[in-house]
């Protein structure tokens, strides 16, 4: 009789921990890294520009997602100094090489700072998906196209208040300029 209590109560365990444990990790989608010094001097585009970034998503719970990714990444491809000019587009064309960034939203959910606090974890994952094209500007045919996803841990922002879920625009940002720079260079 008291096998079959230890057994329930190790199966309850198991599950308390399955459910506490599972989303404790963060997922985020893997872009081949490159050494900044090797692909300076196997630069194949001189000039990143971002066109305007469009979404397929609801975003009226975080408006500002979209400004943020795509300023985050504008700031990282430009703190690099491997590139004459990261800008968003400002004219039609480009005399020198360039590879113009296309983004398309596609899933947004951003758990608030109020309902982090309250149910913790239980909020559920907060994630953004992106689908980038990138295109040579002189050709206009596609050099790559991947869809990029964020997601930070929920126990990491439930013990955060909340930031890490705050930060995942930013970092999005980031994540996409890594996906440029493993796909500027000479292949």
């Amino acid at each position: 009789m008291k096998f079959f209590g230890r057994r329930k109560g190790g199966v309850l365990l198991i599950a308390v921990l399955y459910v506490l444990l599972l989303p404790a990790c963060a997922k985020r989608t893997e872009v081949k890294k490159v050494s900044l010094p090797e692909l300076k001097e196997n630069l194949k585009y001189e000039n990143v520009v971002f066109k305007e970034f469009d979404t397929t998503a609801d975003i009226s719970s975080n408006p500002n997602a979209l400004e943020q990714c795509q300023a985050s990444a504008l700031q990282y491809l430009d703190e690099t100094g491997i590139f004459k000019r990261v800008e968003k587009e400002s004219s039609p064309s480009y005399e020198e090489p360039c590879v113009i960034v296309e983004a398309t939203l596609t899933d947004l959910k951003i758990v608030s700072t109020k309902r982090r606090i309250f149910t913790g974890i239980f909020s559920g994952r907060s994630y953004m998906k992106i689908k980038v094209r990138l295109i040579d500007s002189a050709t206009g045919s596609v050099i790559a196209t991947k869809e990029l996803e964020g997601s930070p841990a929920s126990m990491g922002s439930a013990w955060s208040f909340g930031k890490s879920d705050r930060a995942l625009p930013g970092k999005m940002g980031v994540l996409l300029g890594e996906f440029i720079l493993s796909n500027v260079g000479e292949q």
